[in-house]
């Protein structure tokens, strides 16, 4: 980014830009704040997901009106499921700057070492326990299906559980479920396809032992990685600076699709969207000058590839720059084909929904309250959160 505004800058000396990062949780809380108070800054950048919350309480303005209708920006260049998660009431009201989210980074040593072939990779969850246990191995060489292994002393894990709000979702999606349906304002996480997905994951680390609980403590997967400990990493497409940075581990990794640990196979992998805005409030001269570089960051979201995002604009996405980063391809590919924004609904209280199901993912996945109670408890919070309206 400080790339792409140096060299709008650069075209444009007659423009100062003044350009501020906050932590996203001190974002999602000031941004509010500031345009109430009559101070909102030109433009911002925030999530897909946050897009109709901040709509319905009239934090942002139209970008029909801004930028698709008068032409500046061609609105069928997205895909049409992001268009769909940026639009209430039918309108829409910001710009895609990219689509980010999990991707499957495959160790093809770890794999070879363990006498597989990381071109024939487990197919579906049935599968995937029995290869899993092949890859993981103690500081003894026991593997977790053996006498005497220590789930204390791993030295190398199949997979790990990173991210969860993204690596759950994810698997909830490949079990055909999801966190909730804002059709039907149904809370779905005590679904009985959303329970087993969840289910997988906790016997995935308190049964089978093949991932690292999520405690603290434990290595992160990009360390794991790093040291040949880990096969599969389920993390952000933006791991690809990460490889840059450790070309050791660059040179064993492949980027693929995530694995399905679903029963049938089913495919589905969570993505977001970086989005710019217009705060309500903001005119003249600061409007136009947001709506200028917003439309040339869109125009030249190439450049934004090599942070490891995919651009959002469909036709940026074919440029042969955009296609000759091998992750960025695959990520762009896997969106397309079997993406799912956000966490499958929308909702104008998506920050309440996220504060609930959040914690029951890390209390299962820590062991702290058992699949069951942290579902239950979760769903009924978001249930209430739909029924409010």
């Amino acid at each position: 980014m400080v790339t792409m505004l140096s060299k709008y800058s650069a075209d444009h000396p007659d423009v100062t830009i003044s350009s501020e990062t906050y932590d996203w949780g001190v974002f999602y809380q000031k941004l509010p704040t500031a345009t109430a108070a009559g101070t909102p800054p030109d433009m911002g950048t925030m999530h897909s997901w946050g897009i109709p919350q901040f709509a319905t309480q009239g934090i942002v303005q139209d970008c029909d009106a801004l930028f698709f209708t008068p032409g500046l920006v061609p609105k069928d260049d997205y895909p049409k499921s992001l268009i769909d998660a940026i639009t209430s009431e039918g309108v829409t009201y910001s710009v895609p700057f990219d689509n980010h989210g999990w991707i499957n980074w495959v160790n093809t040593k770890v794999i070879k070492d363990a006498g597989l072939d990381p071109n024939a990779l487990p197919k579906n969850g049935t599968e995937f326990i029995p290869w899993a246990q092949k890859i993981v191995v103690d500081e003894n060489g026991k593997h977790p299906n053996e006498d005497g292994f220590d789930p204390d002393r791993v030295k190398v894990w199949a997979t790990h559980s990173s991210w969860q709000k993204f690596t759950i979702d994810s698997t909830i999606f490949q079990y055909g479920s999801k966190v909730f349906d804002d059709q039907t304002k149904k809370a779905l996480l005590t679904d009985p396809k959303s329970v087993a997905a969840v289910q997988y994951w906790y016997d995935l680390i308190f049964k089978y032992h093949v991932v690292p609980p999520a405690v603290p403590g434990v290595a992160g997967p990009a360390d794991l990685f790093k040291s040949n400990s880990i096969a599969f990493m389920w993390d952000g497409t933006w791991n690809l600076n990460f490889f840059k940075d450790n070309p050791d581990a660059g040179a064993v990794m492949v980027p693929m699709y995530l694995n399905s640990l679903a029963p049938d196979g089913k495919q589905a992998a969570r993505f977001d969207s970086h989005q710019f805005v217009i705060p309500t409030g903001v005119a003249d001269p600061g409007l136009a000058a947001a709506k200028d570089l917003i439309k040339w960051l869109s125009d030249n979201g190439e450049t934004w590839a090599n942070s490891g995002q995919v651009p959002a604009r469909l036709t940026v996405q074919k440029k042969e720059s955009v296609q000759s980063i091998p992750s960025v391809k695959v990520a762009g590919e896997q969106f397309a084909a079997v993406g799912v924004p956000g966490e499958g609904g929308k909702s104008a209280a998506i920050t309440e929904i996220l504060a609930a199901y959040e914690p029951a993912y890390s209390a299962i996945l820590t062991n702290t309250t058992p699949v069951n109670d942290a579902l239950e408890e979760a769903n009924t919070q978001i249930q209430a959160i739909l029924d409010r309206g």
